[in-house]
C-alpha cells in the first residue's frame, strides 16, 4: 500500500516569495528623493497657478495680494502633498520615485500590494508632526499605523507590482 505524503510546513513556506525589509539607508534615500519631487511639484503648481491667474486678467499686484495671504500657499502645499503622495503610491501599488531608485516597494503587512486606502492613510500619517523622526526607531508611524511596510523588490516578485 502506497503511503500518502503529507506536506510539511517547510514545503508550504517555500511557496511564499522571500523578501527583505528595506534598510534605514534605503528609506532615507526614498525620503530625500520624494521630498525633492514634492518641492519641484509645488513649484510647478505655483507657477501654473500664477500663469493661469495672469491669463485670466489678474495683474501682478493682484497675484501678489492673493499669495501674500499665507493660507493660500499653505493650503495649496497641503493639497499638493496629499495629492502627490496618494496618487503616486496608489497608482503604482506602493512605488514612488525614491522607491524606484532604491528598488523598494510599500506593501501591506500581509505582503499584498497596498490599496488606494493604504496610500491615502500613509500620506495622512506623514503629516503628523515629527513623524519623520519616528523612522529613527526603525518603523515609521506611516507604516505602523497603516499596517504597511517597505521591502526590497525582488525579481519576479509580485508580478502585479
Amino acid at each position: 500500500m502506497e503511503q500518502e505524503t503529507i506536506p510539511s510546513v517547510f514545503d508550504q513556506v517555500a511557496e511564499y516569495p522571500q523578501f527583505e525589509y528595506a534598510t534605514t539607508g534605503n528609506r532615507f534615500v526614498n525620503f530625500l528623493i520624494d521630498t525633492v519631487v514634492y518641492y519641484m511639484f509645488n513649484i510647478v503648481v505655483l507657477f501654473i497657478t500664477g500663469a493661469a491667474l495672469a491669463i485670466s486678467g489678474k495683474t501682478a499686484e493682484d497675484i501678489q495680494e492673493i499669495f501674500s495671504n499665507k493660507a493660500v500657499p499653505y493650503t495649496m502645499a497641503l493639497a499638493n502633498f496629499i495629492l502627490l503622495y496618494t496618487v503616486i503610491e496608489g497608482a503604482s501599488k506602493g512605488r514612488s520615485l525614491g522607491k524606484l531608485v532604491t528598488g523598494t516597494v510599500a506593501v501591506q503587512e500581509s505582503l499584498q500590494p497596498i490599496t488606494w486606502k493604504n496610500a491615502l492613510l500613509r500620506t495622512l500619517c506623514r503629516m503628523i508632526p515629527f513623524e519623520a523622526f519616528s523612522a529613527l526607531g526603525g518603523n515609521p508611524w506611516h507604516d505602523s499605523l497603516t499596517h504597511t511596510t517597505v521591502i526590497k523588490k525582488q525579481k519576479n516578485m509580485f508580478t502585479t507590482l
